[in-house]
């Protein structure tokens, strides 16, 4: 009976001691992480991005009146084209005009003056000459007589200078009062399109309320401007020499292309992006300005960036990171994200070009783990 329980005995514990090791031998086995690996890849793409933009006019001008006065004429209207200088209205101020007036009698004077002065100062120099070689015979003129007819010549230069003074002030009025008699005549500073009339026959213009609405508004669309804002992800990848491509609702089955124009080249605050030009040569007149665009523009980084696949990324609570195979142990790497192209994303982080990757990125796979390559690259 004894030999029958200590063989039981035995066995038991040859049994327990069996499983325990198939135990430890499967955690073992759970320690080493089987995974399917990928290389970074270095790439430079060209990837088309959808941006909503705005056809804005190549210049556009709310015209004012420098002037109060009423008007006197209208020569254009809604929808005019004009020609650079082309004179839009004729205001008529009677007070501008009489001191316009009043400033070419002071010129008048002043020219008179300045001439006036002038004889006098010849006159006194031939005298004063006259006595100087009349005086080489001793005692023929007074030395008094000759300091007199010096002090009158040296008195009617200083005339000469006061009246070239008051000639070079009565000049610049005169053209002060022309300039406001010029701002009678509205014209036009550039070539373009009338948008905008807010004035008729006989209306006070040049008032100096602020609220007040400008007389014309004018807008020259022969070419136009096509704005983007460029997220900030998005700002180094525009191009100088870069073409984009868009339509507008108003003509759906056109594309239409547009070259790179000017850039802020700074990033707002208020909403995180960089506002760029494109411009576009509107001959046909096609298209209007204010039309909203939908704008593809080709994304392209000036050097060539890393990218994995986007499973290989791992977005944690505690950070953004890749997991690197280094010697058969798990290595994570933060990284950060960039654009998107197909299955692959742009990395940033402590990376080479050829690196050896987990394909599937997973928390689960701790720093460090041991790792089994299955198949291979």
């Amino acid at each position: 009976m004894f030999r029958i329980a200590f063989s039981i005995a035995i066995v038991t514990l040859i049994s327990a001691c069996s499983k325990e090791e198939r135990k430890n031998e499967s955690v073992h086995k759970d320690e080493v992480a089987l995974v399917a690996v990928s290389k970074v890849l270095s790439l430079q793409p060209e990837k088309p991005l959808l941006l909503p933009g705005e056809l804005h006019p190549w210049n556009k001008v709310s015209i004012y009146s420098k002037v109060k006065g009423f008007v006197k004429e209208l020569k254009v209207d809604r929808g005019s084209q004009v020609r650079k200088g082309q004179i839009l209205a004729e205001l008529d101020a009677p007070e501008v005009l009489a001191e316009f007036d009043q400033a070419k009698g002071q010129l008048s004077a002043a020219e008179g003056a300045y001439e006036e002065s002038k004889a006098r100062l010849i006159a006194s120099s031939l005298t004063y000459n006259r006595l100087i070689k009349a005086n080489a015979t001793r005692g023929a003129v007074a030395l008094n007589e000759l300091d007199q007819a010096q002090a009158k010549m040296f008195a009617d230069s200083a005339s000469v200078f006061n009246a070239k003074g008051n000639l070079d002030a009565a000049r610049s009025h005169y053209r002060t009062k022309q300039e406001l008699v010029n701002y009678l005549s509205i014209t036009a500073p550039f070539d373009g399109v009338i948008i905008e009339r807010n004035i008729s026959p006989g209306a006070l213009t040049g008032a100096t309320d602020g609220n007040s609405k400008p007389l014309f508004v004018l807008e020259d669309n022969s070419r136009l401007r096509l704005t983007l804002a460029v997220p900030e992800l998005y700002s180094n990848t525009v191009s100088k020499e870069g073409v984009v491509t868009f339509q507008v609702s108003a003509v759906p089955d056109k594309d239409f292309k547009a070259k790179f124009g000017r850039s802020a080249g700074s990033v707002l605050d208020k909403n995180r992006v960089m506002m760029a030009e494109f411009d576009y040569n509107n001959i046909t007149k096609e298209l209007k300005a204010g039309m909203y665009a939908d704008v593809q523009i080709p994304v392209v980084r000036s050097s060539a960036t890393l990218f994995v696949p986007k499973s290989a990324v791992v977005n944690s609570s505690e950070e953004v990171f890749v997991i690197r195979n280094n010697k058969n142990k798990a290595e994570w790497v933060p990284v950060k994200k960039g654009i998107v192209l197909d299955t692959l994303v742009e990395v940033f982080g402590d990376l080479s070009k050829g690196d050896v990757i987990l394909k599937e990125g997973s928390e689960e796979i701790r720093d460090g783990q041991e790792l089994r390559v299955n198949g291979k690259l």
